[in-house]
Order: C-alpha cells, then structure tokens, then sequence
C-alpha cells in the first residue's frame, strides 16, 4: 500500500491553536490530535475527498490529515466544526 500523495487541511487555525478547548461531558480540557486515513482514488468515499495536490491530480493511495479535539477522561473524539458550533 504504497502512499502516492499527503494532504493536511486546518480548519480554522486561530480557534484550534490558540483557544482552549473543555469537554462538554466531564469539563476535562480536551487535546488536539492529528487524524488520518488513507483513501483509494477509485474507493466509494474517495467522491467526499479532493484528490488534486498541488494542481495535480493524484491516482491511488492518499493520506488525508486533520485536526480533532481529544478527550483522555471520557475517550471521545470532536470535530473542529462540533467544537464551533457547541462553543466548547
């Protein structure tokens, strides 16, 4: 499974660097975690992915990353975009 491209994507940077974050469920201050996957050009889910890097389209095997809030205490993981909207 050889990994033909990288795409890391922050969505708003400011609120997942420089605020802090509590668990809405236990009030535990909640860490930011990188998550990836990696996705099949020709897959079923690639259609919710952007596979053009660089201005090139890339075939096969890519690692798509992204920032998400952790909580140790309960084991949960939140979106930025949860995180937003639930102002947490």
């Amino acid at each position: 499974m050889k990994i033909k491209g990288y795409s890391f994507t922050c969505e708003s940077p400011f609120f997942v660097y420089f605020k802090r974050h509590y668990c809405p469920i236990c009030g535990q201050k909640l860490l930011r975690k990188k998550v990836s996957k990696v996705v099949h050009s020709d897959s079923e889910e690639a259609k919710d992915y952007n596979f053009e890097i660089a201005d090139n389209y890339v075939k096969g095997n890519v690692r798509f990353s992204h920032i998400e809030f952790f909580c140790y205490a309960c084991q949960k993981y939140y979106s930025v975009k949860e995180a937003k909207d639930n102002h947490f």
